[in-house]
């Protein structure tokens, strides 16, 4: 691909020819020399080789980005470089890096290039297109500027970045090794960004004392699903380059991978990969409990009897609901149905402390959503009061207006009858607002999960039931 667009300049204080249509300002002084007899300057640029670039098989440190094919000065002149690099040659969102000429091309650091495709299109390494063309700056011995623009060009340019899976799975003495039954895997948790925007997997599990482990990819898991595969061991699982590496982080390997070993006592860990590169971290937490007691006035301060808090993704974090009958009731999280060996009280400030803490309060009577983080330092907490409506197109008020729901504070359910569109959606919210809202599977519903269908229109009795947290569920039934 070569265009054989010519540009010619005549040297003056200050020529500008614009290609691809950049703005320049005065980047010389002006000049009070006698203007010399003109000189020219032609400016071709074509693409290099195929005009396309794997950064990944890329080992020198610069790319031959393009060629020169008719630039001419003479010793008289000096000229410097610069790369535009957009994603298309209209240049709104041009991205500006240093160039060197060497031979008859023109150099480009790799790490800038990568750095282009990053700002451009992410980090993933799929191949992709980019317009560029090049700035010329040439000053004369006396002193005198002009800038000129090449012809563009399009190149397709892939960034470094190691293959990174949708998902990961542990598998070890934790899960008995099975490696026929992908249930039985446990599945590390990400965030719904992309895996190359985030590359971090986590998961806290409990595992037995000297627990021997490796990471099997979501490939091998759809292997077995599809029944190309009888287990998932096979090409892409990962593991430690030597059998019963005792390392707490370290690095993963996919050849012969052997199995790391947590030699500690049984109890929960959490484990952290970092798959852009290839590490993995784990954190020794030891004995957890996966709920606790919320005790307080609304109850009789008596923690057997007191409803919970949960902890859904073994990571320390706690969430359920709490309904305080009456303004200014205290309370308090216990991590067993008694009062002792660990309570947690106010340390100030939203903060929770083992000893010396006060009780909590609430404000206000009403249905509150009560969170516990015993992952951060310092351990927190939060009491939010809630009310909640459905929302979405599927229901009577759209996106725009939510419908109320009724609380049976009794057993934590939120009801409603209702007339409901078919093929449309819905989602619960709470507080009218979407800080808090919950979507996705009726068997156990999430914060932030998908709309929900509504497969026919007619009357629905709703029920949303936050009285249990170790899954929070809904019904919608058509009457």
């Amino acid at each position: 691909m070569k265009k054989t667009l010519l540009y010619l300049i005549t040297l003056v204080t200050l020529t500008m020819f614009s290609a691809c249509n950049e703005d320049f300002e005065n980047w010389a002084d002006p000049q009070s020399n006698k203007q010399e007899a003109a000189k020219s300057l032609a400016f071709q640029i074509a693409v290099n080789g195929t005009a396309t670039y794997d950064l990944n098989a890329i080992a020198a440190d610069s790319v031959d980005i393009v060629k020169e094919t008719s630039l001419s000065n003479d010793s008289t002149t000096t000229v410097s470089y610069e790369v535009l690099i957009d994603k298309a040659d209209t240049y709104e969102n041009k991205l500006v890096y240093p160039l060197t000429f060497k031979g008859d091309a023109f150099k480009m650091a790799k790490a800038d290039l990568q750095t282009a495709i990053e700002k451009l299109y992410g980090k993933r390494p799929e191949a992709r297109q980019l317009s560029v063309c090049i700035n010329a700056y040439v000053i004369t011995t006396a002193g005198q500027a002009s800038v000129v623009q090449s012809n563009d060009l399009t190149i397709t340019a892939t960034p470094k970045a190691p293959v990174i899976e949708s998902a990961y799975y542990l598998i070890g003495a934790m899960n008995n090794w099975v490696a026929d039954d992908a249930t039985k895997l446990i599945k590390l948790n990400h965030s719904d960004k992309d895996v190359y925007e985030d590359p971090y997997f986590t998961v806290v599990v409990k595992v037995p004392a000297d627990c021997y482990w490796k990471i099997i990819p979501q490939s091998r898991v759809d292997a077995l699903i599809a029944g190309s595969a009888t287990n998932v061991w096979g090409d892409g699982v990962l593991g430690t380059a030597a059998d019963g590496d005792t390392s707490m982080e370290g690095t993963l390997t996919s050849t012969d991978p052997q199995a790391g070993k947590i030699a500690k006592e049984a109890g929960y860990v959490k484990f952290t990969l970092n798959m852009m590169e290839s590490t993995y971290t784990i954190d020794y937490i030891g004995d957890m409990a996966l709920q606790l007691y919320v005790p307080g006035a609304h109850q009789g301060w008596n923690p057997a009897t007191a409803p919970i808090v949960y902890c859904q993704n073994y990571d320390m974090k706690y969430d359920g609901y709490v309904n305080f009958t009456a303004a200014d009731q205290e309370y308090k999280f216990t991590a067993q149905p008694d009062w002792g060996p660990i309570e947690y009280g106010d340390g100030g400030e939203g903060t929770l402390v083992t000893t010396g803490g006060g009780n909590m309060k609430v404000p206000a009577a009403g249905f509150y959503r009560v969170t516990a983080d015993l992952s951060a330092t310092p351990m927190t907490y939060t009491a939010t009061k809630t009310e909640w409506k459905i929302i979405g197109d599927a229901t009577v008020g759209g996106w725009d207006a939510a419908t109320p729901m009724t609380l049976n504070a009794a057993t934590g359910e939120w009801t409603l009858s209702t007339t409901l569109i078919g093929g449309k959606l819905l989602k619960f919210r709470a507080n009218d607002n979407w800080d808090i809202n919950l979507g996705g599977d009726a068997n156990n519903l999430t914060y932030g999960g998908d709309n929900i269908a509504i497969a026919a229109d007619g009357t629905y009795a709703i029920t949303l039931k936050l009285g249990d947290p170790t899954a929070y569920k809904c019904t919608i039934v058509k009457q």
